[in-house]
């Protein structure tokens, strides 16, 4: 090898050193970095990585959780892939009662129609992914980074979670009895974040279930919302069968709701 090109070979080794531990490391990371297909290979070979599927790798030695995964999914050109909802509240703190634990499910979000890439299914936790697909929010608003060890990861900010939880797991009276303990602990929401969530959102019932919420645990936030501009639709939106109708959102939520909020 000539001097040159051992200069070239260090430097490269030198870009690889600098890789986060413990993420997938895509071949789109990877070639943003200088480092091709082929160069990847051989570090396969020499030892400085190791396969994870078809077009992913980790340092050699390293064991990818969850976390690690969703930062290579992140690297895909246009993926909307994120924790969200539950997962989301989790990460954030806002769940304390609910802590992420190493066995429970993982909700990942991602647009309608975006499948996850084969080197996933390999991953031994893949059977905790629970995936969600949804258009129902806008794609610019409502996103945080999230530290995870050396790298970052995009998930949603809490009150886009809390939104995504709401279309996703709240459709009867245990989940509305839930959902309104995690609202408890979202009193410092963003408002503006909310507004703009909310005049983008395409559902009716999670619009009003959340306002319904938001009113009843008296939330300071809510009263700088501007709800002239938030589309509530017409007509009436059924939650739980049988239940009482909040006559200012026209959904019909429980009877008795079984945690009692700071509201009067």
């Amino acid at each position: 090898m000539t001097r040159s090109a051992g200069q070239k070979q260090t430097k490269l080794n030198q870009r690889l050193l600098t890789a986060p531990a413990g993420a997938v490391l895509t071949v789109e990371w990877l070639e943003a970095r200088g480092i091709s297909r082929k160069l990847a290979n051989y570090y396969v070979t020499s030892g400085w990585l190791q396969r994870v599927g078809a077009g992913a790798y980790a340092l050699k030695g390293e064991a990818p959780d969850w976390p690690g995964a969703v930062f290579g999914l992140q690297q895909r050109p246009g993926a909307s892939s994120h924790p969200g909802g539950r997962t989301a509240l989790e990460l954030a703190g806002t769940a304390h009662f609910l802590p992420l634990s190493d066995a429970g499910p993982v909700y990942l979000f991602a647009r309608a129609g975006e499948r996850p890439p084969a080197w996933l299914a390999r991953c031994p936790w893949v059977g905790r992914i629970r995936w969600v697909h949804s258009d129902f929010l806008p794609v610019d608003e409502g996103w945080r980074e999230h530290a995870a060890g050396a790298f970052a990861i995009r998930i949603s900010a809490p009150e886009r979670a809390m939104l995504e939880m709401l279309l996703h797991e709240v459709h009867d009276a245990e989940g509305y009895a839930h959902a309104r303990l995690l609202f408890e602990g979202l009193g410092t929401l963003r408002p503006s974040v909310v507004q703009a969530l909310l005049e983008s959102c395409a559902s009716v019932k999670v619009k009003r279930l959340f306002l319904h919420l938001a009113e009843a645990l008296g939330h300071p936030w809510f009263r700088e919302l501007n709800l002239r501009r938030i589309n509530l639709g017409s007509g009436k939106r059924a939650l739980v069968p049988g239940g009482r109708l909040d006559p200012k959102y026209l959904i019909t939520v429980p009877a008795e709701p079984e945690v009692t909020g700071n509201a009067p």
